[in-house]
């Protein structure tokens, strides 16, 4: 094990290290507990519960763990069940609930030597530090500690922190570490958060009622006059219904490819269909689409696609002509993944650019020049970003027009970002309660929807899902059922309740 960042103050005699199995070759090696042990029967206990390099653990300056089990055993249980990964374990979870029992213990020392009537470093030098555990913290000492850090730290992070230490006695609780959760709260709040600092913000995301109503009255247009109707309804509700169901950013669903989703017949059992998409920064992560969304984009797709593909042929020719487009030989598999072939060279669809995305076709055999991507303007390829935006704010406009009590509020101006963070906040919401509705196993509300989340919208950093996500804990496999969920909320038809058919292929260019 390599020792971590000695504890800052002389007498903070905590201290954390990482699992390292470099280190046990040809070093004698002594167990936590004092005993003695080969270090290949080291390396087979830590393969034994598949404990990887760089996991954290907390110990006493001389090895032991006395007054470290339950952290140490939260950390384990957390990586067992997969609620975090070894890296947020290591320098997020470990590093602020470590710095907490530190706290703890150096306060009980001073209590002990102001009852004493001397000096906490005279107590501490011949006492030693408190080896009290994290789970014999009380409420007042964690109130001490929050009011502490609440001077050294901005909001965003005291409540980072806070949120770390409230899902620790949650777990403690419903473990049976302890008899009651010594975080105060009040109406299900944590009181932690001293008063005086704002403890919400203006919501900017829809819900569910919302969300239905600005697809289909604002994108779809289903009360719109013949003159205020979008040229393309089902497309552009298509569009809005992927950003909302999906969590994609506004480029990454315009320039998805019709073959990169599939088909209603071609669904999984499960109903969540997967497939990589490459987004901001070329970090790749995996999409999820439902079998509703997959429904109401097939409709699309058998109407207004088909049309505007024979329609845009004439233009599709002149731009091959000139030498526009990136003939395709069409989509296939490298090694099991998906791909699309260019003379001859296969390409991985995760690694294949926007740009070439955006002008990418095939040639059918009779000839019809095929666009490989799903949403097309009239011209036969994928609109433009300005158009997406523009699209939103005509949208808006037949929402507000319409005066339905599911309008969206007015501090709430929609556009394709607000539909990512409604995915987000209503999908944290939806794997909170299909996990507390799937099991009274309470070992099953240890993960953190919040990193589920993180990984569906592709954020580098958790600190930018903290920015609007806190919430409690759930397990990964509710995914599933919770993306599921989102999507039924959603989607305004199917194929069996098409809402308006006609549509108008006589609008304006987009």
């Amino acid at each position: 094990m390599n020792a971590g960042t000695p504890p800052v103050g002389r007498y903070f005699v905590l201290r954390t290290v990482t699992v390292n199995r470099s280190v046990f070759i040809g070093t004698p090696f002594t167990c936590l507990d004092g005993c003695p042990s080969e270090a290949s029967e080291a390396v087979r206990m830590l393969d034994l519960f598949s404990i990887p390099d760089g996991f954290p653990i907390v110990t006493n300056d001389d090895g032991t763990l006395i007054g470290c089990e339950r952290l140490n055993e939260y950390l384990f249980n957390a990586h067992d069940q997969r609620a975090y990964d070894t890296k947020s374990l290591r320098e997020f979870h470990m590093y602020n609930l470590a710095r907490l029992l530190r706290y703890v213990r150096r306060s009980r020392a001073q209590d002990h030597a102001d009852q004493e009537g001397v000096p906490v470093e005279d107590w501490l030098a011949v006492n030693g530090e408190p080896q009290v555990d994290l789970t014999d913290a009380t409420r007042n000492e964690l109130k001490a500690y929050a009011a502490a850090r609440a001077n050294t730290l901005a909001l965003t992070s005291l409540r980072t922190e806070l949120s770390c230490m409230a899902n620790f006695f949650r777990y403690a609780v419903e473990s049976n570490w302890v008899d009651s959760d010594p975080i105060p709260r009040w109406n299900g709040r944590n009181t932690l958060i001293p008063r005086g600092i704002p403890t919400s913000r203006v919501s900017k995301f829809l819900n569910g009622p919302q969300t239905s109503h600005f697809l289909r009255v604002g994108l779809r247009g289903d009360v719109s006059t013949p003159d205020t109707r979008p040229s393309f309804p089902e497309r552009d509700y298509c569009y809005g219904l992927l950003l909302a169901t999906t969590g994609l950013r506004r480029e990454e669903a315009g320039l998805l490819l019709d073959g990169e989703l599939p088909y209603p017949h071609d669904m999984p059992a499960d109903g969540v269909h997967a497939f990589e998409r490459s987004g901001k920064g070329g970090v790749a992560r995996f999409v999820y689409i439902t079998a509703e969304t997959a429904s109401a984009i097939d409709l699309y797709r058998q109407t207004e696609r088909a049309s505007k593909v024979i329609k845009a042929q004439p233009r599709l020719r002149r731009l091959k002509r000139e030498g526009r487009l990136l003939v395709t030989d069409g989509l296939t598999t490298s090694r099991g993944k998906p791909a699309v072939s260019v003379e001859g060279r296969k390409i991985a669809l995760v690694n294949f650019s926007d740009e070439d995305r955006a002008r990418a076709v095939s040639v059918r055999d009779d000839g019809t020049i095929e666009p490989l991507g799903l949403f097309l303007a009239r011209g036969g390829l994928p609109p433009t970003i300005k158009y997406w935006d523009d699209l939103f704010a005509d949208a808006r406009q037949r929402v507000h027009q319409s005066g339905d009590a599911d309008r969206p509020p007015a501090h709430v101006t929609v556009g394709p970002h607000t539909m990512r963070h409604t995915f987000a906040v209503r999908m944290l919401a939806g794997l909170m309660r299909q996990g507390r509705e799937a099991s009274d196993d309470s070992y099953q509300f240890l993960a953190n929807p919040v990193l589920t989340v993180k990984e569906l919208l592709g954020h580098a950093s958790i600190e930018t899902t903290h920015r609007y996500l806190y919430a409690a804990e759930t397990w990964r496999e509710e995914v599933p059922a919770a993306l599921r969920l989102v999507a039924a909320e959603t989607v305004g038809h199917t194929p069996d309740r098409p809402g308006i058919t006609p549509y108008d292929d006589s609008g304006t260019d987009d």
